[in-house]
């Protein structure tokens, strides 16, 4: 039986077999240690979302999800677009799904979280949205400060009727507030720290994982695709660096994305190193990690079945440059310490 077939008798059974048990909770822990996908059919008006993506306001969903065990949990949630960027270059904007409210008890421990779409309906949109998410697992290998993803295989259903039924690929991310106390931390919003006053060890991972996949687009500083948490047991720690949102990047090289302007890179696969002076030293340590989970890296891409050939392809090429380059102590020096930001 291959995966299409599969989806097929999985999406039969949500509808048609109220038989399956119903899950009970939702453990928020579970829910993103596992790796399959989970099948979700999402009813709402679908043609509204598409067309108002500047509407903040929430608007009713029901959802039906069907998990690798085959037990089921349906919930009453509340969704509204989010995003910028892909407001206005994509079909479909990132959406936040609420399921705190009384017709989602199964859910309710999961809050509200960031549901990341596919920018279009074509098979390509697809793929981009497969390799984003591997950035986040790539991530995790990395370091436990890093966004857990669940990936969904999503049945988008029109309650008005206006939009055909499609299906595609989707994930959801952790919450801040999960992974600041599986940190042992906390959330620090609304306070700008310049780069000297970070946590300089993850600060430098962060750089170079930066580099590593090839985007410019993020400042710590400005919180521009970065969250920050401090240390709960010592109040006079410096916060530590979350990246997140890789969808402009050159390992997922996006149809619509390009760099900005004021980089002077011709296309998002060129790397730039935008961290701040470091001594060789430092960036050897870090790089060890690197090196350590370069084998995890690979089989995780090699071993992802819903990628299809050409993706995983660009996807290792664009890393074999990378590791290519961090095997040679000449290009570390000019990379990492001879082009780095001096403040």
């Amino acid at each position: 039986m291959n995966y299409k077939e599969w989806v097929a008798i999985v999406a039969f059974f949500i509808v048609t077999c109220p038989c399956i048990a119903q899950i009970k909770k939702i453990d928020e822990k579970k829910f993103f240690r596992d790796e399959l996908p989970v099948q979700m059919k999402l009813s709402t008006d679908i043609k509204s979302l598409l067309l108002e993506k500047t509407n903040l306001n929430y608007v009713n969903a029901s959802i039906s999800c069907m998990f690798p065990d085959s037990t089921v949990a349906d919930a009453q949630v509340r969704i509204k677009p989010r995003g910028h960027f892909r407001k206005d270059n994509c079909r479909l904007t990132p959406i936040s799904i609420n399921f705190k409210n009384e017709g989602s008890q199964a859910f309710s421990k999961l809050g509200a979280l960031k549901m990341v779409v596919g920018c279009g309906p074509k098979d390509i949109d697809n793929q981009t949205l497969l390799k984003e998410y591997l950035v986040y697992k790539i991530y995790n290998l990395l370091t436990d400060m890093s966004f857990r993803v669940r990936l969904l295989h999503v049945n988008y259903h029109d309650t008005r009727g206006k939009v055909k039924p499609y299906t595609q690929y989707a994930f959801l991310m952790e919450d801040m507030d999960e992974l600041a106390k599986r940190n042992k931390c906390k959330k620090r919003e609304n306070v700008r720290y310049p780069h000297d006053f970070v946590n300089r060890e993850q600060t430098t991972l962060v750089y170079i994982f930066q580099y590593m996949i090839g985007n410019t687009d993020w400042s710590i500083p400005y919180y521009h695709n970065i969250k920050m948490m401090l240390d709960k047991a010592d109040t006079l720690s410096k916060p530590y660096p979350v990246a997140y949102d890789f969808d402009m990047n050159g390992l997922v090289n996006p149809r619509y994305g390009e760099p900005h302007p004021d980089l002077g890179l011709k296309h998002l696969t060129q790397r730039m190193y935008r961290g701040h002076k470091r001594s060789l030293e430092e960036i050897e340590k870090s790089l060890k990690i690197f090196l350590e989970k370069k084998e995890a890296i690979y089989s995780l891409i090699n071993g992802f079945s819903f990628l299809n050939n050409g993706s995983r392809k660009e996807m290792t090429t664009f890393l074999d440059d990378f590791f290519d380059e961090i095997d040679n102590k000449k290009d570390m020096q000019r990379i990492f310490v001879d082009n780095a930001l001096v403040q």
